[in-house]
C-alpha cells in the first residue's frame, strides 16, 4: 500500500528497484532535495487512477503536481536546480546523450536482464560502441552537453556506467578501460548525500530474479520481451 503523503516533501512511488527511477533518486540526492520515497509491491485500484499511463514511477510535488514517467521527472527536478544546460546548443546535447542511455543503454540491459537474452550483444556491442563515445567526448570536452558544468547528461551516462556493472554485463569490460567515466563515476560518488542513497539503494538482481509476470506485462510493458 502507498504511505500517505507527509505534504512537506515531494514523493517518489515505485516498485523496490532502481530501473529508471534511479535516475532520479541520483539527481536529487546530489543536489540534496529531500523526498519521501514510498516503495510498493503492487499496483492497487487507488494508486492505478493516479498513474497516466498505468505505469510507476509516480511523482508528485508539494503542489500536488504529478509526473508519471522518470525522464520526465529527471528533467523537471533537473530545470528546477538548472541542471540541464544554459544554452539551446548544450540543452540538445544534453537531451541527445539522455535519449542514448535511456533507449540504446538501459534499457536493452534491463531487458536482457530480464529475460537471460542478448547478453553477448550488451557486452561486445553496447558497452564498447556506447561507453567507448562517452570516453570519447568526455576526453575532448570536460563535461558532456561540452559547456562549463556537469548537467543530467553526465549523471545519466555515471548511472548507466555504475548499473551495467551492478547487472553483472561489465565486470571485465569496464575495470580500467573507460577512465573519464570512472572519473565521472567519482565525482557523482564523492557527494555525502549520493553515498548515502547507495548505501540504501535496491538490488535489482534480486529484484528481476523474482519479477512477476504482471509487472512485466501490465505495469512495465517496455520492460516485458
Amino acid at each position: 500500500m502507498m504511505t500517505t503523503p507527509t505534504c512537506t516533501k515531494p514523493q517518489l512511488t515505485n516498485f523496490k528497484c532502481r530501473g529508471f527511477v534511479q535516475f532520479p533518486q541520483v539527481l536529487m540526492a546530489y543536489k540534496g532535495i529531500e523526498y519521501d520515497m514510498c516503495y510498493v509491491d503492487k499496483i492497487d485500484d487507488e494508486l492505478r487512477k493516479e498513474l497516466k499511463f498505468g505505469q510507476l514511477p509516480l511523482f508528485r510535488e508539494i503542489d500536488g503536481f504529478k509526473l508519471n514517467q522518470s525522464l520526465a521527472i529527471t528533467k523537471w527536478i533537473g530545470d528546477k536546480t538548472d541542471f540541464i544546460g544554459k544554452s539551446p546548443k548544450e540543452r540538445a546535447l544534453v537531451v541527445e546523450t539522455v535519449a542514448c542511455v535511456h533507449t540504446d543503454i538501459v534499457l536493452p540491459a534491463m531487458r536482457s536482464a530480464i529475460t537471460g537474452e542478448g547478453r553477448d550483444k550488451i557486452i561486445n556491442v553496447v558497452i564498447p560502441r556506447y561507453f567507448g563515445a562517452f570516453e570519447r567526448l568526455l576526453s575532448e570536452n570536460k563535461y558532456l552537453g561540452c559547456g562549463d558544468s556537469h548537467t543530467i547528461a553526465d549523471l545519466y551516462v555515471y548511472v548507466a556506467y555504475d548499473y551495467l556493472g551492478h547487472l553483472g554485463f561489465a565486470p571485465d569490460h569496464l575495470q580500467g578501460k573507460y577512465p573519464n567515466l570512472d572519473c565521472l563515476k567519482n565525482h557523482f560518488e564523492s557527494n555525502k548525500w549520493v553515498q548515502e542513497y547507495l548505501k540504501r539503494r535496491p538490488d535489482d538482481n534480486e529484484f528481476f530474479k523474482n519479477l512477476p509476470e504482471w509487472v512485466k506485462n501490465d505495469s512495465c510493458p517496455s520492460m516485458s520481451k
